[in-house]
C-alpha cells in the first residue's frame, strides 16, 4: 500500500471507531435514562407507600381515641348508664327533670352506634349554664343536637328542651361505667365564666337594638371658590411685524379681542402676568417676569413660554407658572 492508500485506511478505521464508540455511549445514555426513571418511579411509590403509612398510624391513634371516649359497646348498658348520668348532672346543675324519654338515632355505619335522649327540665339560666358546662367538660363522644328555652310570661323559671346523642363504639374501653376525666374543648376557665357571660345576656326574650346614636350634624362648609381666571393663558404672539431691528410682537388677548402692538423694552401687562418685552424676532418673542426670562414661540400663548437659562440658551421644557394671587 502506498502513502495514500495507507491514509485513506486510517481515515476509515477511524470512523468506524468513532461510529461504533457513539452507538456504545447511545446504548449506555439510554440504559442510564431509564435506570434513573426507574429509580424516580421507586421513590415516588415508596413516598406514597409511607404517606399512605403515616396516614394509617393517625388513623390508629385518632381510633383508639375515640375508643377511650366512647360509651360501653353494649347498647341497652350504655343507654342505663347514659340516662343516669344525664340525670345526675341535671340535678346537680339545678335543674327539675320532668321526663326524658329514649330519641331514636338510625344509623347506616356499622362503625358506631348512637343512642340519643329527649330532656324536658325547668330551672334558671345559670342553672342551664351548669348543665351545659358539665356536658360539654365531660370525655364522652357525645353532643347537643337541639336546644330551646322558652320563659312562659310571668313564670320565673326557664322551660329547657335539650337533644342529646351519644356514640358507642367497638371496642370501646369502658364496658361497666362511662369514660371518666375532662374534656379541653371549652374556652373559657370555670363555670363562673360562663355564668356571668349568659346571664349579662338576655337569651328568652325577643332582643331589641338600641337605638343607635344621632350622627353629629355637620357643619356646612362653603364651597371652594373657583380659581382665578389669568388672561394670560388666552393672550398668544401672532405676528412680528415692522423691519429688523424694529419688530412689533402682535399679541391677540382673546378673552377681550383686544392685539397689543409691543415693542422691545414695553411694558407687559395681561392678566396676572407682568413684566416688559426683551427681544422680538421673526418666530419668536422673550419677555422678563419676576427676574426670569421667558421666550414664546409664534403663535404660542405667554404661559406657554419656556424659561431661558442666564446664558440666554431654553433651560428647559418648564412653561412660565401663575404667579399665586
Amino acid at each position: 500500500m502506498n502513502r495514500r492508500e495507507k491514509m485513506l485506511a486510517a481515515a476509515v478505521l477511524l470512523l468506524v471507531v468513532a461510529f461504533v464508540g457513539r452507538s456504545l455511549y447511545g446504548r449506555y445514555q439510554r440504559a442510564l435514562d431509564s435506570r434513573t426513571t426507574e429509580v424516580i418511579e421507586a421513590q415516588k411509590q415508596l413516598f406514597a407507600v409511607n404517606e399512605k403509612l403515616i396516614q394509617g398510624r393517625a388513623a390508629v391513634r385518632q381510633l383508639r381515641e375515640w375508643q377511650a371516649r366512647s360509651l360501653p359497646e353494649d347498647r341497652e348498658k350504655a343507654l342505663t348508664l347514659y340516662k343516669s348520668w344525664l340525670l345526675e348532672k341535671a340535678k346537680e346543675a339545678g335543674l327539675d327533670v320532668n321526663d326524658i324519654n329514649p330519641a331514636s338515632r338510625p344509623s347506616a355505619s356499622t362503625s358506631y352506634t348512637s343512642i340519643g335522649y329527649q330532656i324536658k327540665a325547668s330551672g334558671s339560666l345559670p342553672a342551664v349554664a351548669a348543665m351545659l358546662y358539665e356536658f360539654y367538660r365531660s370525655p364522652q363522644l357525645h353532643q347537643v343536637t337541639k336546644l330551646n328555652l322558652n320563659r312562659p310570661q310571668g313564670g320565673s323559671k326557664i322551660e329547657v328542651s335539650l337533644d342529646v346523642e351519644a356514640l358507642s363504639l367497638p371496642g370501646a374501653e369502658a364496658t361497666e361505667k362511662l369514660p371518666e376525666g375532662e374534656s379541653n374543648r371549652l374556652k373559657l376557665a370555670s363555670l363562673d365564666d360562663y355564668k356571668k357571660t349568659l346571664t349579662e345576656r338576655d337569651l328568652v326574650n325577643v332582643y331589641t337594638p338600641p337605638r343607635p346614636p344621632r350622627p353629629p350634624v355637620a357643619e356646612r362648609s362653603k364651597p371652594p371658590a373657583p380659581p382665578k381666571f389669568d388672561e394670560a393663558e388666552q393672550a398668544h404672539f401672532t405676528a412680528a411685524v415692522g423691519p429688523l431691528g424694529a419688530l412689533e410682537a402682535w399679541i391677540n388677548v382673546r378673552t377681550t379681542g383686544e392685539t397689543l402692538h409691543l415693542a422691545a423694552g414695553d411694558e407687559l401687562k395681561v392678566g396676572a402676568l407682568a413684566g416688559k418685552v426683551v427681544s422680538i424676532d421673526n418666530r419668536s418673542m422673550v419677555y422678563e417676569t419676576e427676574g426670569k426670562q421667558f421666550r414664546v414661540a409664534l403663535g404660542e400663548s405667554l404661559r406657554k413660554g419656556k424659561e431661558l437659562a442666564p446664558d440666554g440658551t431654553t433651560a428647559g421644557e418648564k412653561p412660565a407658572e401663575t404667579p399665586e394671587s
